[in-house]
């Protein structure tokens, strides 16, 4: 069996193969471009008609083989665990799907989509998502589908955005400081060719026919059932739900109490039902009513403080709150060769700069063990990295790896925006050379329709589970760096994507005017806990004389200077210890060698041998200069004894190499230089 239907436009061609690969299940699609293909299948369990939410997993599978490549540890070589690229694009693809899910669909559904083949001219992650709603509108699977996706990129931002035929429900944003207003044309862009590919699938599987029904559920016993326990109970939800307080302490405890009533097999839909009346009370109270669960304004930010420095030996730390939102960041420095190693059949290569995310069950108040990062803690830690990424400075300017950690003390909505603003503190108090602060916050909505919604400004628990969106947006004063949205309702218009975008702002500006308050600029010292680091450039044709033969001139340099030393194939040595004296002898000694002294420069030595006319100062092992006396002051000496001592350690300027190589430096130069 094999099916086939091709799309072009001007910007994509894709062909979508439906076969009897994996036969068994309910189908086998390939999804190819430009020699990158992604097998997609689907397949239902067994209906849960008790169940809350949608039971859907979506699995994106990375093979190797794919690109060619045979990776692994030394003694692995397969596939193991999901790379943060294959989890990242299964969040895409779930984040884009769901919400077009009716809310009885209650099948369990797993839908996996492997590379199989992969060039990296054509996304496989666009044609996952491509093929997995290909997929479900070919099965006729009931949905408010089909959804397609665009992706938008150059040299200053990357915008992925899926959609319905109406409207936007996922966008995935990173960019140097964009404005609003070209990603809004980006997003109309995008938009555009999603309107397309939604009818080319809906014209190419019009011919197939619906297979699985989902029953009409009658929730009238259990809603009879509610009314009772309320009635007895004296319970009034508006009341629990806008207790004018933030969190979840009044209106989660009647989830608590209904558990412990016996409703039978009804209990589950009980608990539905509740959870749909909480849903229509927040939405008819804010529209209504212009308030939200915690007494504030729609556009109110809840109240901000923050703290640098709150941990004693770490290299950089801050904590901010927002309400009860907490979020302690971290940042650790390393040598440039500590850098993370990633080996993905979509990038190979090392990241310099790294932003992990703890969300640990004591922030919500519940009882468990930290299991490591789920798929929700990756992708979070990874939009707070894209947030910063563009502000921090390259390898060459700051000769670090840096590690930034942000743990969630206290959740109440918006952990991975205040993880942003958390890091851009904890950055700037690690001395880390960021021209300007970053924040993030995320407006949500209550909605009933395209004409009567209110967005929501800093959403938090209640207003996150039963409003409409997930919006968020973090940058600088001067424009956006990340986005994230999602959606429960069936997505957005242009219109309401301005408006947030808009408000989005507003609140960024008021954070970030907050956030200098704590510290405006970045230290220009690095923490004296940090490894010191330096930097220097030699021909790159001298390595070899660096190196030694069979390493051992290098060698001989790490052991006696215990100093990590990494050098690169253009020449560029980074330097780190923990000694800043032997890092800087280690550093004179490589220079030597490499012949890159520079006239003018200062080098640190250490006067070995005192002579009538000056002093012999050692520079690296066997790598000796002269101070003249004439070089020492700019008065007249009558001892050299007077003025330096043997065993002293003297910041001295280069001041002639000649050609035999030997090097003559002065002291009184370096001191004007001061």
């Amino acid at each position: 069996m094999r099916e086939s239907y091709l799309y072009k436009s001007d910007n994509l061609e894709i062909e979508f193969e439906v076969n009897d690969w994996a036969e068994r299940s309910l189908i086998s699609l390939l999804t190819k471009s430009r020699d990158t293909v992604v097998m997609t299948v689907i397949n239902l369990g067994q209906e849960l008609p008790q169940s809350d939410f949608l039971p859907l997993t979506v699995d994106y599978e990375e093979k190797f083989y794919a690109a060619g490549k045979i990776f692994g540890s030394r003694f692995i070589r397969r596939e193991t665990k999901p790379t943060i690229t294959s989890i990242l694009n299964a969040r895409l693809i779930d984040r884009s799907i769901r919400p077009a899910f009716p809310l009885n669909f209650r099948y369990q559904t797993h839908i996996v989509n492997t590379v199989l083949s992969y060039n990296p001219e054509a996304n496989p992650a666009l044609l996952a998502l491509l093929g997995t709603s290909f997929a479900l509108e070919y099965l006729k699977i009931p949905w408010n589908g089909p959804i397609a996706g665009f992706k938008i990129e150059d040299t200053d931002k990357e915008i992925f955005v899926s959609g319905t035929k109406n409207k936007v429900n996922m966008i995935e944003f990173e960019g140097k400081e964009i404005k609003e207003k070209e990603i809004i044309e980006d997003i109309k862009i995008a938009f555009a060719e999603i309107q397309k590919i939604i009818n080319f699938i809906e014209e190419s599987t019009k011919k197939q026919t619906r297979k699985i029904e989902i029953k009409q559920e009658n929730y009238k016993t259990a809603e009879e059932l509610l009314a009772k326990f309320l009635k007895e109970k004296n319970i009034d939800l508006k009341k629990l739900l806008f207790g004018q307080e933030e969190g979840d302490k009044n209106w989660s405890n009647i989830f608590g109490l209904l558990a412990q009533e016996d409703f039978g097999e009804n209990a589950p839909y009980v608990l539905n039902v509740l959870n749909k009346k909480f849903k229509q009370i927040f939405q008819q109270t804010v529209l209504e009513e212009k308030t939200r669960p915690d007494g504030r304004k729609l556009d109110d930010i809840r109240p901000i403080s923050a703290q640098i420095d709150v941990l004693p030996r770490v290299h950089g730390s801050a904590i901010f709150k927002r309400g009860l939102t907490h979020i302690l960041s971290t940042v650790t420095f390393a040598a440039p060769g500590e850098e993370l190693v990633l080996k993905e059949i979509e990038y190979e290569g090392t990241k310099h700069f790294m932003h992990q995310y703890n969300f640990p069950p004591y922030s919500t108040g519940e009882i468990g063990s930290s299991k490591g990062p789920s798929r929700r803690e990756i992708g979070h830690g990874e939009l707070a990295e894209k947030a910063l990424r563009s502000l921090i400075p390259l390898q060459e300017e700051f000769p670090y790896t840096i590690r930034v950690v942000s743990e969630v003390l206290s959740s109440n909505g918006s952990t991975s925006m205040g993880s942003v603003c958390a890091s851009s503190l904890a950055l700037m108090a690690a001395g880390v050379p960021i021209k300007k602060h970053i924040a993030g916050i995320s407006i949500g909505i209550a909605y009933q329709d395209d004409e009567n919604y209110e967005l929501l400004t800093d959403i938090q628990g209640p207003e996150d589970f039963f409003g409409g969106m997930d919006f968020k947006v973090a940058g600088t004063k001067d424009g956006v760096t990340a986005i994230q949205l999602d959606v429960k309702i069936e997505g957005l218009n242009f219109e309401q994507i301005e408006k947030a975008l808009t408000k989005a702002r507003e609140a960024r500006l008021k954070i970030i005017d907050y956030m200098e308050t704590i510290i405006k600029e970045p230290r220009k010292e690095v923490s004296p806990f940090a490894p010191k680091v330096e930097a220097i450039k030699i021909d790159p044709l001298k390595i070899g004389l660096v190196i030694g033969t069979g390493g051992k001139t290098i060698n001989e340099i790490i052991v006696a200077t215990n100093t990590k030393i990494d050098i690169h194939p253009d020449g560029l040595i980074y330097i780190s210890g923990e000694n800043h004296n032997n890092v800087a002898l280690a550093k004179n000694w490589i220079k030597i060698i490499g012949d890159s002294l520079q006239i003018g420069e200062i080098v640190k030595g250490k006067v070995i041998k005192i002579l009538p006319f000056g002093a012999i100062l050692e520079l690296a092992p066997q790598k000796t200069a002269l101070l003249h006396i004439s070089e020492i002051a700019d008065k007249k000496i009558e001892s050299i004894e007077n003025e330096i001592k043997i065993g002293e350690e003297l910041n001295v300027s280069v001041k002639q190499i000649s050609d035999d190589g030997r090097i003559y430096v002065s002291l009184k130069d370096a001191r004007r230089t001061r």
